[in-house]
Parts: structure tokens; sequence; C-alpha cells
């Protein structure tokens, strides 16, 4: 599956340069089987190989990697995003009995969440970090309705940083990237098997400290 997804996002890549870097990365965030390191490697290695490190090759690297990655991920996002902001609602009122939650707990989650000034701050830090699935903090960010010009702000300036992490390492390793990309998916698997599993539990320990009738 990664194999034939590389070869489907490469070429454009290396066809249509930083506009293939933009739309590689707006599909990696909308079509979940794509590994999110992926663009990122793969634009670094083929936009930058050959290239000295710089002031002009790191402006390079802002312009045919960073940027397009940024508002590609940013703009992409927006479909999770949407999806849990109008639809968490119902889902939560039909079946939030079965999993212990009511949707007045999770407007106190969003109230709690929109009065603390760091919650951008936080946003901003975990974009930046390559292996939490980019998936889960949209989701997040929707569900608790967080305001969308500070969510699309501090989006874009996170992962504005994860491309330039992401972009350094493929440019470095060079044609291992696809290796490092395999490395990088599993850790993600492994932190949203992991946060899914805190969900569960947390749910599950909830509904049995309820009182029972």
């Amino acid at each position: 599956m990664l194999e034939q997804i590389i070869n489907y996002l490469n070429p454009l890549v290396i066809d249509y340069g930083t506009l293939g870097v933009f739309i590689a990365s707006l599909l990696e965030e909308v079509v979940a089987p794509i590994p999110s390191a992926l663009v990122g490697m793969g634009a670094g290695f083929f936009l930058m190989q050959g290239s000295a490190i710089s002031i002009n090759s790191l402006w390079k690297l802002l312009l045919n990697v960073m940027l397009p990655i940024s508002a590609g991920v940013t703009l992409g996002s927006l479909f999770v995003y949407g999806l849990t902001y109008f639809l968490g609602k119902p889902v939560i009122d039909r079946f939030g009995k079965f999993l212990g939650v009511s949707w007045s707990e999770i407007q106190d989650a969003e109230e709690r969440f929109s009065k603390n000034n760091r919650d951008g701050l936080l946003l901003f830090g975990v974009r930046t970090v390559p292996v939490i699935p980019s998936a889960v903090i949209s989701a997040f960010c929707g569900i608790v309705k967080m305001d969308i010009k500070k969510y699309l702000f501090y989006t874009f300036l996170g992962t504005l940083i994860r491309g330039f992490l992401l972009g350094i390492i493929g440019w470095q390793i060079g044609s291992l990237y696809q290796q490092y990309v395999g490395l990088f998916s599993t850790f993600e698997n492994i932190i949203l098997t992991l946060v899914v599993v805190g969900i569960i539990v947390y749910l599950y320990t909830k509904k049995r400290s309820l009182p029972v009738n």
C-alpha cells in the first residue's frame, strides 16, 4: 500500500514542483492511508537534492517545501475539522449514552478550552511534531469548536515548522526517505492507538464511576 501511494504522489512533486507539493499535501491530509510524513520528506528529497546548506537553499526550502505543505495541510485539515464541528453534536446526542459522555460535558470542555489563552500555543506545539496524527488534532479542534481564525492561524504556523523538519530530513537523508516514511508512519499508528485506547479507558472508568439507579 505504501509503495503504491509513493508511486502516485512522487510524480506530483517531481512534475509540478511547488504546486505538486501543495496538491499532495492537501491529499495527504484528506486521504487517511497516506502517511503524513510522506510529502514533506519527498519534497525535501526531490526539490532540494544537490543543494548545499546555505541561506539561498533555506530560502528555497521555505518557498518550495514549507509554504506549500503548510497551505495544503491547513486547507485539507478543514475537512476533518468541519465534520467534527458540525456533526459532533448529533453523534454525541445519539451515541453518547453508550460512550458515557453527554453533549453538555463536551460544551463544558469547549468553554474551558476557549477560556484558556494557551490553547493556540498548544495547537501550534502539537502541529509541529511530525509523528502526532494530524486528523486527531483537527477532530479535537472541531469537536470543541475552536475559533476558526485561531485554528487556521496556529495550524498554518505549526505545520510550517513541521514542513521544515520533514523537508530537512528528506533533503539530508536522500533516497532513504522512503524507509523513514515507514518509520514515521509506524510511530503515528502507535500514537493513534494509544489515543483511542486512552479514550476508551477514560469512558469505561467514567461509566463505572456513575451511581447505579
